[in-house]
């Protein structure tokens, strides 16, 4: 039988080792994840350059709905790579292809990355303890706001947790922060308001990152453009090393 190799590359080309790119010159086939994260400087062109050899592009489709041809590969006795920003195992799409293989008889490889959930959360100096469950904001659908970030945010601060949200990739801190306001507008549950703070993490991994705090309201009107980002809404319960900590983040705009 094959194996099955998910590679974790961390955030951007610096965090990608000698190790990583000694094992995908050894596969068969590399697939590129195009749709679980983004970098600032790693796509499957640049893979491609630095291993020498061709990156198949895999889509959500790809690696979710049509996931047999995945399969159907290693099948084949062919070895497979599949890349993601950040680590390999934050995605379900990734274990549930991990579990499909092992069922036919097919070994699988990880290789962690640094991800950008542990990495983001360092940089912002909150307590990792105090953090709740986490979600992704996704953008509107016409009319149709998917509320489940809405009740995460309630959720964890009725326990006074912080929260980190992914966002859609696409979709910027800007957006991302108006959605919120817009599922409060619609739902009213007082969860979130526009004098709340958030801390942004802009570009993170990358040479030219931002790790800053502001007002919800200020960040919306900052319109923000330059991706990828990431957000936390601090709980309101925060410690005095948390509000200290805070105090250096935040700018005034």
């Amino acid at each position: 039988m094959s194996k099955l190799l998910l590679v974790g590359l961390g955030l951007s080309s610096r965090h990608i080792t000698n190790s990583v790119i000694e094992t995908l010159r050894n596969v068969d086939i590399v697939m590129f994840d195009t749709y679980t994260s983004i970098s600032c400087d790693i796509d499957a062109k640049y893979i491609s350059k630095l291993i020498g050899k061709d990156v198949i592009e895999a889509n959500r489709n790809l690696l979710e709905n049509e996931s047999r041809k995945v399969i159907e590969l290693l099948n084949q006795g062919k070895s497979i790579a599949i890349l993601t920003i950040g680590d390999p195992m934050i995605a379900t799409t990734h274990v549930s292809l991990a579990l499909q293989a092992k069922s036919v008889g097919h070994s699988v490889d990880i290789v962690p990355g640094i991800s950008v959930y542990c990495y983001f959360i360092s940089k912002s100096m909150l307590s990792a303890y105090k953090f709740g469950k986490s979600s992704t904001i996704v953008k509107p659908i016409d009319d149709y706001i998917d509320p489940g970030s809405y009740y995460t945010l309630e959720e964890n601060r009725a326990r006074g947790l912080h929260t980190l949200f992914f966002l859609e990739p696409g979709l910027t801190a800007s957006s991302g922060l108006e959605v919120l306001m817009k599922l409060e507008d619609k739902i009213k549950h007082n969860v979130i308001s526009r004098n709340d703070i958030a801390i942004v993490g802009e570009r993170l991994g990358c040479n030219d990152e931002k790790v800053f705090a502001a007002t919800i309201d200020t960040i919306i009107n900052l319109n923000l453009q330059n991706l990828p980002h990431i957000l936390i809404i601090p709980s309101k319960k925060l410690h005095y090393i948390e509000e200290e900590a805070l105090k250096w983040l935040m700018i005034t705009k």
